[in-house]
């Protein structure tokens, strides 16, 4: 992910080796053997088991503004925004905010009340949470970093390599088995007897097991490929991975809506989100999830555009794909593959306009970055997944 004013400073390239001891045992899985390819970046991932994030013997981990006279407030006592004029700023006691009991910086063990029912959560397409999610402390300092959770439906694509999971590609919740991603990524995997690639949901740092929810990881069942994919020219460059279970929504893990077929988005200001690299050759991969803002362009102003680089002058734009991005230093890079350009729509909801298919360099002025137009493959979508496409609109 590449934005103006930055810094390129390593962030997390290789997604930065983490200790043996640390890492998930992965068996390796039967059939061939997949060989490494050059997107993405084959790094490895920190394990599943993100540790115990519902307590510690008889209390619970909870942020500390949740723990009143040590006990889970049920009630929002000292949470809610009353509209008056606020009094002064209560000073918080540092003091055992965190005895090594909780893994948040910002948590504290607290008695559990008594009789609480846990509803299950019931996710809904599209929901964006605007300012993260179970914090109180914004991370958003100019260098472009997400919040935790506010993107519910990026997905990291993972390959085993060993006994570890690698990096290979972004990839985006559409449904509780489906993930939508770009066919360059993954099609190499095809055929094989167990197909050898995981999804992360649920993920924002990387290189941290301390997040307030845990990410989950999902075995891939099957592949589907468009059949009319062009790997030259990365025409219909759209695939969609069928995980073998259902997905457990979370305030953190929830889908993005599809558009409908004749949905345009040309003038729209939308969100690319993803761990890929800071600069196209030399960059380096991201630690947490960023995030940049950037404008679709029509499609033949795009190709105008394009045929100024070295595609030269007769260079077609296919109708599969949709642009995004003329500004100097705001665009998707190497990593970002497959992750979702999502566009915010008079519904109230953001919708999936594009996938992160390729560029000519990254961030580079006047030249847009392309995407898969996804509404172009609604049909396509709704045939493999063997699912009406209501499923993938918000209801009613």
């Amino acid at each position: 992910m590449v934005r103006a004013g930055e810094d390129c400073t390593e962030v997390a390239c290789s997604l930065k080796q983490v200790a043996e001891t640390t890492v998930t045992k992965v068996a390796p899985p039967p059939g061939k053997e997949a060989t490494d390819g050059d997107y993405g970046g084959g790094a490895p991932m920190p394990p599943q088991d993100g540790g115990n994030f519902g307590g510690q013997g008889d209390c619970v981990c909870v942020p500390y503004y949740q723990c009143k006279e040590g006990m889970v407030s049920e009630d929002g006592s000292g949470l809610l925004d009353a509209r008056k004029k606020p009094p002064p700023k209560e000073e918080i006691p540092l003091d055992g905010l965190n005895d090594q009991k909780c893994p948040g910086v910002d948590q504290i063990c607290c008695a559990e009340p008594s009789a609480v029912t846990e509803q299950p959560y019931v996710a809904s397409c599209g929901i964006r949470n605007d300012n993260g999610i179970n914090s109180r402390i914004l991370t958003k300092d100019g260098k472009g970093e997400a919040e935790f959770g506010e993107w519910p439906w990026q997905a990291a694509v993972l390959k085993y390599e060993s006994e570890i999971l690698k990096f290979e590609c972004g990839g985006t919740l559409i449904g509780s088995r489906y993930i939508l991603t770009v066919a360059h990524c993954v099609a190499r995997f095809v055929g094989y007897d167990r197909v050898p690639l995981k999804v992360r949901l649920g993920e924002w740092d990387t290189q941290s097991m301390k997040e307030f929810y845990p990410h989950e990881d999902y075995d891939v069942g099957n592949i589907f490929i468009h059949p009319h994919f062009k790997n030259s020219s990365l025409w219909n460059d759209v695939a969609v991975l069928e995980l073998t279970r259902h997905v457990h929504y979370a305030p953190h893990v929830s889908p993005i809506c599809l558009p409908k077929p004749e949905d345009v988005y040309e003038g729209s200001h939308c969100v690319v989100t993803g761990w890929g690299k800071d600069a196209y050759r030399t960059g380096k991969f991201a630690n947490i999830m960023k995030e940049v803002t950037v404008p679709v362009i029509d499609n033949p102003t795009c190709q105008n555009l394009l045929r100024q680089t070295r595609l030269g002058r007769y260079f077609r734009l296919h109708e599969g794909f949709i642009c995004a991005g003329t500004e100097d230093g705001k665009d998707s890079c190497k990593g970002d593959g497959g992750g979702p350009l999502s566009c915010y729509t008079p519904d109230g909801r953001y919708h999936l306009a594009g996938l992160v298919a390729w560029g000519i360099d990254c961030g580079t002025p006047e030249v847009p970055g392309v995407y898969v137009r996804v509404a172009k493959y609604i049909d396509w979508i709704a045939e493999v997944t063997r699912q009406p496409l209501s499923e993938f609109y918000p209801k009613p």
